[in-house]
């Protein structure tokens, strides 16, 4: 393909040279420009974005919402349309068209589109346990939007009508298990403090109803009671297994959904952590100081 689009790709990264290639791969030869916005890596990221004629840029990591909206706000695009791509994502040949014919013509009504895509675990393709379908606003008109400001599962705001494309992205997380679960851990904590956060706000004031309109009670449910259910892990895991048909995805589906219960069980330890009174937690005793200097074992 000879023509470029008129659309800009966006990247967060950090410590991605496993990931990048492939996303990268994915439109190099039909994007009209690629910034990689870096948070500082260490591994041959910058290397990987110049390799593929990415314009790579560096700014001090400030979280995922505000790194984000750092790179729409300030870097030099020029394209009339942007979509903002994950390093372990990737833009399937259908998708490519679909975005190409939508940009190239540029007579649609909508200012941004919602994009499916789907999630690669274990090397086998998710297809039921809830995450499937997953729709995210990636593709706008540039100027058009931005994200909102929260710690974890970013929501993009559009100012104007959105629409759905008809074709799906890749998602495949190819740096193994050990940083795939050291991501999901820091993500709940991110996702306790947003609860505990919420729950301290539902208590000051009243925050949605249960008698109120379908987005009142859903509001309620989220601050008021979700945070408050025991077990929540479980009834993940019934939800993403039984209900969302999890089991259809046989051995690999079933771990999937056991992952996610530990993720849910994760949020809920450290919400408790986060809620109890100060007093009541003792410091540990019989351990030995941590100094900077200590080095562990490789």
């Amino acid at each position: 393909m000879t023509d470029r689009a008129p659309i800009t790709f966006l990247l967060i990264t950090k410590n991605e040279e496993k990931n990048l290639p492939y996303a990268l791969a994915s439109i190099c030869d039909w994007a009209q420009e690629i910034f990689v916005l870096d948070s500082g890596s260490t591994d041959g990221t910058r290397e990987v974005a110049q390799r593929f004629g990415a314009h790579f840029y560096s700014h001090a990591w400030e979280g995922y919402v505000a790194q984000k909206n750092w790179g729409l706000s300030n870097l030099p695009i020029t394209a009339p349309w942007v979509f903002i791509l994950d390093a372990d994502e990737a833009i399937t040949p259908p998708l490519r068209d679909e975005l190409t014919r939508i940009a190239v013509e540029d007579r649609c009504p909508e200012n941004g589109f919602y994009v499916n895509r789907y999630f690669i675990f274990l090397g086998k393709r998710i297809r039921h346990c809830g995450y499937y379908p997953s729709w995210n606003i990636r593709f706008f008109r540039s100027g058009k939007a931005l994200y909102e400001q929260r710690d974890v599962h970013e929501h993009m705001q559009v100012s104007g009508s959105v629409g759905y494309l008809k074709h799906d992205m890749e998602h495949h997380e190819r740096r193994g298990l050990e940083h795939y679960i050291a991501k999901h851990n820091h993500y709940s904590t991110l996702e306790a403090r947003a609860m505990h956060r919420q729950m301290q706000q539902a208590s000051q004031a009243m925050t949605g109803s249960f008698w109120g309109d379908s987005q009142q009670r859903r509001r309620w449910l989220k601050s008021s009671v979700w945070p408050r259910l025991p077990a929540r892990w479980l009834f993940r895991f019934l939800y993403m297994y039984v209900v969302k048909l999890g089991l259809l995805d046989g051995a690999v589906g079933f771990h999937f959904c056991l992952f996610l219960m530990s993720y849910e069980h994760q949020v809920g330890l450290k919400l408790r952590e986060m809620s109890a009174p100060a007093a009541t937690v003792a410091p540990p005793t019989g351990l030995l100081p941590v100094h900077s200097d200590v080095h562990q074992p490789s």
